[in-house]
């Protein structure tokens, strides 16, 4: 069991901001609509921004993909992945589709442990993204506060994986013993 503690920070981290306009717009949108709650309905959010969303088998090592096809942008998911991981994936993509869509038609996302090493400012800004738009920055130090710091707990409560919530928790300058 995983505990969440909060720890000095120096500085704030370069990890918590992504592109506050994309994404500020973004929550504003979804709070607008009533989309924007904890946990995150992904899929809603998609359909809200007209994605067509897939689950197909794909390699283990593929998370998903997002591509403009048919006059359509589908997000497919690897429908052998756990749903909390499916969910991250669909995020991620959906940064895509509102960071970088006009810059190609077409991205495949590798599993997030095996693409760690890579440095693709692309695939690590749309992590960020998927990372702030299910788990807030607000919303996770509020639960901390509140005194919900067991790791595993704050994952249930987002619908994240453990390894997504320990890595956020960690960008936001808490400890995690």
């Amino acid at each position: 069991m995983a505990i969440v503690r909060k720890k000095a920070l120096i500085g704030r981290s370069i990890n918590t901001v992504v592109d506050d306009r994309d994404l500020s717009s973004l929550v504003s949108e979804l709070q607008g609509v009533g989309l924007y709650e904890v946990p995150l309905n992904v899929d809603r959010v998609a359909e809200y921004l007209g994605l067509e969303v897939v689950e197909e088998l794909m390699e283990d090592d593929i998370s998903g993909y997002l591509e403009f096809k048919s006059g359509q942008w589908v997000a497919g998911l690897n429908a052998l992945h756990h749903r909390n991981r499916q969910r991250f994936t669909l995020a991620h993509e959906l940064a895509h589709f509102v960071l970088h869509r006009n810059e190609r038609a077409s991205f495949v996302d590798h599993t997030f442990t095996r693409r760690e090493g890579m440095a693709d400012p692309v695939e690590s800004e749309a992590d960020r993204f998927a990372a702030e738009l299910l788990m807030p920055e607000v919303a996770v130090r509020s639960f901390v506060r509140e005194g919900l710091t067991n790791l595993t707990k704050l994952a249930e409560k987002f619908q994240v994986s453990l390894l997504a919530m320990r890595y956020r928790v960690k960008n936001l300058g808490f400890q995690v013993k």
